[in-house]
């Protein structure tokens, strides 16, 4: 080998020396990104390594997915006896998956998980931006994802990052980085296979979640539009052709991808809307009343360097194809976060009450409009770090001033400089962040509160079946307890995690009129217990005691744990 190496000439030992430098700041920068996730996983286990479960409505509503699929009966609503899914399932799918694998529970899976799977987000982000700018801007975008600082209580699902709890906003937006890395290298290479590739991530992205799906077909529709007007232009149909072939196959995979999911929203519900509320549920900062708190909130430093990072893209040559992908990704963010304003207006002064502009709720575009936001701050700090670098060698090495090789030295120190400066100033907060105070609680009063749902969880798990309908009433038990263990309620306690197909104001009625009927002692109680086949009554005591037992004698009492109550419905 060192021979063949004596044998190369000078222009050969060049590029080779060139391509051991290039791999060895490579390297560097790789282990650098290992070296934030290490960093990051340890804040992530230290917040959520001891949990045993968790009472999280969001995270319950994917362990009562899990549970459906461990019980055989995939599809099913878990909470709504004889209809069918309406939440995106591959977070549900995954969970159950592993727990088959491994033995342990879905909801232990869900509240210790998040640290680990979430890791792959921050991954897929650096892998993305590498490739479409460099090692160095990904370096520095990154670690602006994962530590940059959030606004006082702002949740991750409101900010992509990384975060140990386990969402399905948090774990799939690595699904929507990779899909946009394939997707660019699919541009490129113009090969069907990596057209095949895109459609399969955009169908899996779908079954993950919604809004990053919608985003992912925008930008590639909008691209090929962009390609096909181009290509029209100069006359070339062959191009044409292909870029037509390309997105037919993205979308026919992506939608046979998708179809244990699209079965039944579009299959069983023609994506027939009867229930609203839950695509327009609404982050408190992205209320029309609350926009002066939402811009002081999120105008800092951060800010500056992001916009100047944006002004250098427009400007910039520099990889021009690639970097044209984040534009509309961006456009979709800005006008999904215009129309929830719009949507606001509407309601405010009565216009066309029946007009809903909003399919999934718009604080899923702000956080991927944050994800996006965490790239062109990497993209505008290595901007400036190159503007100085050129200015400094100028300005103290004049003689060497048409040396790249030094400018390009001191734009490497500038960079480290200033990834490492940025670390010192928001590394302090992270531990505060909401997601690990909210995963961290271990006060007394907390641990009593979820001890008793998880033992009422487990109980339920133990002691009925799954097709066993429950009439709850009180602190979200419905949510918390029944959702999770995929049995079945008359009605949910929040409009926001009812099915969307389904009419909610019917239902609430009929659990109302049954508490209604329990209390005042009624006749009718037990005929209209059995009509909506309820077996079981969930209530907390003080709500238990209003109940009017002396008529009541079918209610068995089968478990009291702290203040939740169990009741189950006899014959007589």
């Amino acid at each position: 080998m060192a021979k063949g190496f004596l044998r190369c000439t000078v222009t050969q030992k060049k590029y080779l020396f060139r391509w051991l430098l290039w791999l060895r700041a490579s390297l560097v920068l790789d282990l650098a990104l290992l070296s934030l996730c290490a960093v990051a996983l340890f804040y992530g286990i230290r917040a959520t390594g001891d949990l045993v479960a968790t009472i999280d409505v969001d995270q319950c509503r994917d362990i009562g997915l899990a549970q459906t699929i461990l019980d055989h009966r995939y599809g099913e609503d878990n909470l709504y006896r004889g209809e069918t899914i309406w939440y995106n399932p591959l977070l549900s799918i995954i969970i159950a998956d592993v727990s088959r694998l491994t033995g342990v529970g879905p909801a232990t899976l869900t509240a210790r998980g998040g640290a680990y799977l979430n890791l792959l987000a921050p991954i897929a982000f650096y892998a993305l931006v590498a490739f479409l700018f460099d090692r160095r801007i990904a370096l520095a975008s990154t670690a602006a994802f994962l530590f940059a600082i959030m606004p006082p209580g702002a949740p991750s699902y409101v900010s992509a990052s990384y975060s140990p709890l386990l969402y399905g906003e948090n774990f799939v937006q690595a699904l929507f980085y990779f899909s946009l890395l394939v997707y660019a290298k699919a541009l490129e290479s113009r090969g069907l296979w990596w057209y095949f590739a895109v459609g399969l991530l955009l169908g899996i992205t779908f079954l993950g979640h919604t809004a990053p799906a919608l985003i992912l077909g925008a930008v590639i529709v909008t691209m090929a539009v962009k390609s096909w007007i181009g290509q029209r232009r100069s006359g070339l149909t062959t191009g044409f052709t292909r870029e037509v072939g390309g997105l037919g196959l993205i979308i026919l995979i992506a939608f046979i991808v998708s179809l244990p999911f699209t079965f039944s929203i579009l299959g069983r519900y023609h994506l027939r809307i009867l229930n609203s509320a839950p695509s327009n549920w609404m982050y408190s900062s992205l209320k029309l009343a609350n926009i002066g708190g939402f811009a002081r909130e999120n105008l800092s430093w951060f800010t500056v360097i992001a916009a100047t990072g944006l002004v250098a893209l427009i400007l910039a040559r520099y990889n021009r194809p690639r970097r044209s992908l984040l534009f509309p990704w961006l456009a979709v963010c800005c006008v999904e976060l215009a129309l929830n304003y719009i949507q606001q207006l509407i309601s405010y002064f009565h216009l066309m009450p029946h007009l809903h502009l909003m399919f999934v709720p718009a604080y899923h575009f702000l956080f991927y409009f944050k994800a996006i936001e965490n790239i062109l701050f990497g993209f505008g700090l290595v901007f400036v770090c190159q503007w100085l670098s050129r200015h400094i060698a100028s300005t103290f090495f004049p003689a060497t001033s048409g040396s790249s090789h030094l400018t390009f030295q001191i734009e490497t120190l500038l960079i480290w400089a200033s990834v490492v400066l940025f670390l010192a100033l928001v590394l302090p907060a992270y531990g505060s962040r909401w997601d690990f105070l909210v995963a961290c609680d271990r006060s007394l009063a907390g641990a009593r509160y979820r001890a008793a749902r998880i033992d009422a969880y487990r109980w339920i798990l133990s002691h009925t079946q799954p097709e066993d309908v429950f009439l709850s009433r009180g602190d979200n038990l419905d949510l918390t307890v029944v959702a999770p263990a995929a049995r079945k309620v008359v009605a949910t306690s929040s409009v926001y995690f009812s099915n969307p197909y389904v009419p909610y104001t019917p239902r609430v009625e009929a659990a109302t009129l049954m508490w209604k009927q329990l209390i005042a002692g009624s006749p009718d109680a037990l005929p209209t217990l059995k009509k909506y086949q309820v077996r079981y009554l969930i209530t907390l005591s003080r709500i238990a005691n209003q109940i009017d037992h002396r008529s009541a004698l079918f209610l068995s009492s089968e478990i009291a744990k702290e203040d939740v109550m169990i009741y189950r419905v006899t014959n007589h």
